[in-house]
C-alpha cells in the first residue's frame, strides 16, 4: 500500500530531529516517504542544516497552521494517502491487555488505519487523543467525534477540504470530513505520546488564550447543529455532535456552512 508521512514544522528543527523523525527511525520508515512542510525558505535552510543527511523532503509552505494544511492537501495528488504526525510527537501507544504499550510496528498501524477506514467508507481516521487506559477502548467509532490533529490519516479529498482556522483546524477537518462522508474513523485503543500545549516553537510562538477563545466561539457560531461549547478548567472548548434533524451528506451538506476565519 502507497502511503506518506507529511509533517508540519515551525522553528522546531531540533525537536522535530529528536522526536518524530526519531520515531520514524525506530520503525523504519523510510525517509524518502516522509514530507517535510515549513514556515520560509529562510527555515528550509535552517532544516537542512540540522536535520540528519537523509533523503527527507522539505517544502517551503507558509507560517499558520491553516496555511500549512491547506499547502499539505495542495501538494499531493487527489485521492493519496497520507498519514500526518506533528513534529513533537515522541510516540504512538495502544492499549495491549489492559495496559497501554509501545504501537510495535508504525508501518503496520497506519496500513490497518487506511484498510479500515477505505472499509468503512470514509477518508479520515485518526486516535484517540489522550493516552488514558482508562478512557481508552479497542471498539473504533465512526460518528462525529474529535480526530487530533497531532497524528490522523486521511485518503487527499483535494480543495474541497479547506481550513480557515489556526486552532481548532483539527476540530474543522473532523467535522468537514464528516459532513463529507457520513463519519469518521477514530481507533480508540491507541493514543499519541506529545506535550500538548508545552514544546517551544510551532503554535505556541503566536497562541493566546484570547485566540482560542476568539476561535471557538466562531466556529461554534459558524457549524450550528454540529457543535457546542464545552466549558472545561483551562476555559471553553468545543464539542463535536450532530444534533442536525435532517441529517444529509456530501459536498451539497459541507457547502451548507460559511466556515469560520480568523
Amino acid at each position: 500500500m502507497e502511503w506518506r508521512v507529511a509533517i508540519p514544522s515551525y522553528r522546531r528543527a531540533r525537536v522535530l530531529c529528536d522526536r518524530t523523525l526519531a520515531l520514524l527511525r525506530r520503525h523504519a520508515i523510510p525517509p524518502e516517504k516522509t514530507h517535510i512542510f515549513v514556515a520560509s525558505a529562510e527555515e528550509e535552510q535552517e532544516y537542512l542544516q540540522t536535520l540528519p543527511p537523509e533523503a527527507y523532503h522539505i517544502h517551503v509552505a507558509e507560517v499558520g497552521m491553516a496555511a500549512v494544511r491547506n499547502a499539505i492537501t495542495a501538494h499531493f495528488h487527489v485521492g493519496a494517502r497520507l498519514f500526518c504526525l506533528d513534529d513533537d510527537v515522541k510516540d504512538l501507544v495502544e492499549l495491549r491487555e489492559g495496559k497501554l504499550a509501545p504501537i510495535q510496528d508504525l508501518s503496520a498501524f497506519i496500513e490497518t488505519g487506511f484498510e479500515e477506514a477505505v472499509r468503512r467508507g470514509v477518508r479520515l481516521w485518526g486516535i484517540y487523543p489522550v493516552n488514558n487506559a482508562y478512557f481508552m477502548r479497542e471498539e473504533p467509532t465512526t460518528h462525529l467525534t474529535y480526530i487530533v490533529g497531532c497524528a490522523w490519516g486521511i485518503v487527499n479529498p483535494g480543495p474541497i477540504l479547506q481550513c480557515t482556522v489556526d486552532d481548532k483546524e483539527d476540530f474543522q477537518r473532523s467535522l468537514c470530513m464528516y459532513l463529507l462522508d457520513g463519519g469518521v474513523l477514530r481507533l480508540n485503543h491507541a493514543a499519541p505520546v506529545t506535550n500538548y500545549w508545552t514544546t517551544p516553537g510551532g503554535m505556541q510562538v503566536a497562541r493566546t488564550k484570547e485566540g482560542i477563545a476568539r476561535a471557538t466561539k466562531a466556529f461554534v457560531e459558524a457549524y450550528t447543529g454540529l457543535a457546542r461549547l464545552r466549558t472545561k478548567a483551562h476555559g471553553d472548548d468545543i464539542r463535536l455532535w450532530d444534533s442536525r434533524d435532517h441529517k444529509t451528506f456530501g459536498p451539497e451538506a459541507l457547502a451548507a456552512y460559511t466556515p469560520p476565519k480568523l
